[in-house]
């Protein structure tokens, strides 16, 4: 099969470094060839007076707007280059080593200057290339036969969500509303603005600036168009689009004066009470709960509570009973060593007792996922400080286990579960393919014939989920109907916000599809700022939440052993103490 065939419509003879890494990329590839850019020329612009004589002609509030943008710029400048994952991001490097070809056309500018069309000259020379795909990575809005001169059309991106966010500027209205996410699009273009065909959509979490959101969205963006790309090289066709729905918001346009204050305002009030809170040293801390009952009956109100020891919180719980005896399985973590270990607790009728240490490790360990295969139990926890996937055998319940395989290697996966069904066993696990490497927003699904054998196939679709709000997993419930995955929603500046119940609907190798059944939000407790996990083994439920609290590391860890337990007060009510 002949390499798919790709034209770069663009500005000029540079590329910023995200198109230029992606056509370095391509070209590296036996299925994707950049082989021209097409280059818009337009005509010189008129003279201008001098700088400070337009900046006097303009109006007040559009001048007060310009210097509250380059100030904005100015300040969060300085963050994106201090967080090192995005040097170069704003750069521009010449096209001329990576892209043979050239097509210079002059687009028939609108009266407004924003539409763009082509002589039937220059579309008749686009034409002659028999190009597979055009990807716009220019300016103006592209109309008439450019839409067709390439056999599968026009490849766009929109930063943005587009059910939610058209207009610009990229990256800005997300942080200024505080949403949690900020959104992307690639569509095939037509003749409708804003209405072209959806190929892929995807989300990041929102970032604490502009510049950084927009860092991250573009870098994210082009990485997942690179996938993209290939899929369409390997189909020789465009995937099916999205059902296309009514846009019920406003156009966003460039924020004035009165905007950009308010967003520098806020900033400035983010930036203050984070660092009162460091002063205060008070955390988000997370705590347990558990109740006797099956989750879809479980009022959480009524659940009981693990007390948390000083110096130390407890999170991620996993339940299971065997030989009638159940046990309670934590992620332990201890802030003087700045490293949790998995802890576990029986749950007995007269309350729960903590019996010890159950895995341990030089590196931090957590979510300590439950699975049986073959009459044993094992465990999978998050060991992403160590860049596996690791599996452990109980050898003597619930305190002994063993390292048993590794499951995967050099791979900083969070998250991870394991289980079976059709007959395969499948594994749900959160890392990000790219760098910068946030494990909040893609899910990754692979399959395999048995989970200790190793050889996990990865999913033809890969991430099966894109979005913060959706792809971090938070347990798994076995249902009368097949099975639920709990993840986690991120909130703007703030981790585990609250959970969501996914129904999983169709899972093999080329389709994973889910669908929400509920929302467990941070309500079942007075004076908590959220829940991020669930799991149950049908005959106890057990979840966590967070309150910021003040906490003061203790000069030894906590010793284990002895925790009491204390009943959740009922909404409204003041919590009691825990029983030491």
């Amino acid at each position: 099969m002949s390499p798919l065939k790709i034209g770069l419509l663009v500005d000029g003879e540079r590329l910023t470094k995200h198109v230029h890494e992606l056509v370095r990329w391509a070209n590296s590839t036996d299925t994707l060839r950049v082989t021209h850019l097409i280059v818009q020329e337009r005509p010189a612009p008129p003279a201008q007076p001098p700088r400070l004589a337009r900046l006097i002609r303009k109006p007040p509030a559009e001048i007060a707007a310009n210097l509250l943008w380059r100030a904005k710029n100015h300040i969060e400048r300085r963050g994106v280059e201090a967080t090192g994952a995005y040097q170069g991001s704003s750069e521009t490097l010449e096209a001329g080593a990576v892209v043979p070809g050239r097509i210079v056309v002059k687009p028939l500018v609108s009266k407004s200057g924003l539409v763009h069309r082509f002589s039937e000259e220059d579309l008749e020379r686009i034409r002659q290339e028999r190009f597979d795909l055009l990807l716009r990575c220019g300016s103006g809005i592209l109309r008439g036969g450019i839409l067709t001169a390439a056999r599968l059309g026009i490849l766009s991106f929109h930063h943005g969500d587009n059910r939610v966010n058209r207009g610009g500027p990229p990256g800005f209205w997300e942080v200024y509303h505080g949403w949690s996410k900020t959104g992307f699009v690639v569509q095939r273009l037509t003749e409708e603005l804003d209405g072209g065909d959806v190929i892929l959509r995807g989300f990041v979490p929102t970032q604490r600036s502009h510049l950084l959101n927009c860092a991250l969205l573009y870098a994210k963006s082009y990485f997942h168009l690179r996938t993209l790309l290939v899929r369409i090289a390997a189909a020789g066709e465009m995937p099916e689009a999205e059902r296309q729905v009514p846009y019920p918001g406003r156009l966003f346009v460039a924020p004035g004066a009165r905007e950009l204050a308010y967003y520098l305002l806020k900033r400035t009030g983010r930036s203050v009470s984070g660092r009162a809170r460091r002063v205060l040293k008070r955390s988000e801390r997370w705590g347990v709960c558990y109740l006797k009952s099956d989750w879809p009956q479980a009022a959480l109100w009524r659940g009981l509570r693990l007390a948390t020891p000083p110096g130390r919180f407890l999170a991620d719980p996993f339940v299971v009973t065997r030989d009638g005896r159940t046990c309670l399985f934590v992620e332990n973590y201890v802030y003087r060593t700045g490293k949790a270990h998995i802890s576990a607790f029986a749950l007995e009728d007269s309350g729960p007792r903590e019996l010890g240490i159950a895995v341990e490790e030089d590196f931090h360990l957590s979510f300590p996922f439950l699975f049986e295969h073959r009459g044993d139990l094992f465990m999978c926890p998050e060991s992403s400080a160590a860049r596996q996937i690791r599996i452990y055998r109980c050898l003597s319940f619930p305190l002994k286990w063993r390292l048993e395989c590794v499951a995967m290697r050099e791979v900083a996966a969070v998250d991870s579960m394991i289980f079976s069904r059709g007959g395969a066993w499948w594994l749900l696990t959160n890392f990000s393919a790219a760098p910068p490497f946030d494990q909040r927003a893609e899910l990754h699904l692979f399959r395999a014939a048995d989970p200790l054998s190793g050889g996990w196939e990865p999913h033809r679709r890969n991430p099966v989920v894109m979005d913060p709000e959706f792809a971090r997993n938070a347990g798994l419930l076995r249902a009368a109907d097949g099975l639920v995955r709990v993840c986690q929603s991120q909130g703007f500046g703030s981790y585990g916000t609250s959970s969501n119940l996914m129904r999983i609907t169709r899972l093999d190798l080329d389709h994973y599809a889910e669908e929400l059944i509920d929302r467990i939000t941070p309500g079942f407790l007075p004076g908590i700022g959220g829940t991020h996990h669930m799991h149950s083994d049908g005959i106890y439920s057990v979840w966590d939440y967070k309150r910021w609290e003040r906490v003061k590391p203790v000069s030894r860890p906590a010793a284990e052993g002895g925790l009491a337990w204390e009943a959740i007060c009922a909404p409204g009510a003041r919590p009691g103490k825990a029983a030491r």
